[in-house]
């Protein structure tokens, strides 16, 4: 990038922070509760069987419809069988999120984008074969993800939120499992 374009750049950083009103509220801490409806490789593993999820976040309301919510959420999948393959998985992600209030106030309807590092345990059984008795072990491995959705206040303290959250759940080799889910949840703030 030439120097006249990180000028640029930071020229237009600076105008936007500096034209967001000050704070409008102190922060708000929350709890978030959610199903996870499973996709890609994560679907098999688990056979398809929805996960629970419960988590913290703090909300900073930045004024003019933008809020930042840093959040900490962990997702229990239960056991599944695929191919004589048993799986259950678990996601303790720390994350956060970028949520956009069309309205200008930090009430009703919203868009929200994050970021989250996810970290990743799942415990497999391999069927015995031949004379080779069945195996298992533990896999643990931290992958970034993403999320995006929609949600809506219903009043200062209740929330509803839909997202799509994508990442993977095992440490890169030739095999890179897909770890994407649909989470519905609610929120809560205090």
């Amino acid at each position: 990038m030439s120097r006249n374009a990180r000028l640029a750049a930071l020229s237009m950083a600076v105008l936007i922070l500096g034209s967001t009103p000050a704070r409008a509220e102190e922060p708000r801490y929350g709890l978030q509760l959610h199903a996870n409806l499973p996709s890609g490789d994560l679907k098999n593993a688990v056979e398809d069987k929805p996960g629970a999820g419960l988590g913290a976040h703090i909300t900073f309301d930045l004024g003019g419809g933008h809020v930042i919510r840093p959040r900490v959420d962990a997702v229990f999948f239960p056991e599944g069988s695929f191919n004589g393959f048993k799986t259950k998985a678990n996601d303790l992600s720390l994350g956060a999120d970028y949520l956009y209030f069309p309205g200008g106030k930090p009430n009703g309807l919203y868009l929200t984008a994050g970021l989250g590092l996810h970290r990743w345990s799942v415990d497999s059984t391999t069927p015995a074969v031949g004379s080779a008795p069945a195996t298992s072990g533990t896999q643990s491995s931290s992958r970034f993800g993403y999320a995006a959705g929609l949600g809506y206040n219903f009043n200062r303290s209740v929330g509803a939120e839909l997202r799509y959250v994508s990442t993977h759940y095992a440490n890169r080799t030739a095999w890179d499992p897909a770890a994407n889910s649909l989470q519905a949840g609610v929120t809560f703030r205090f």
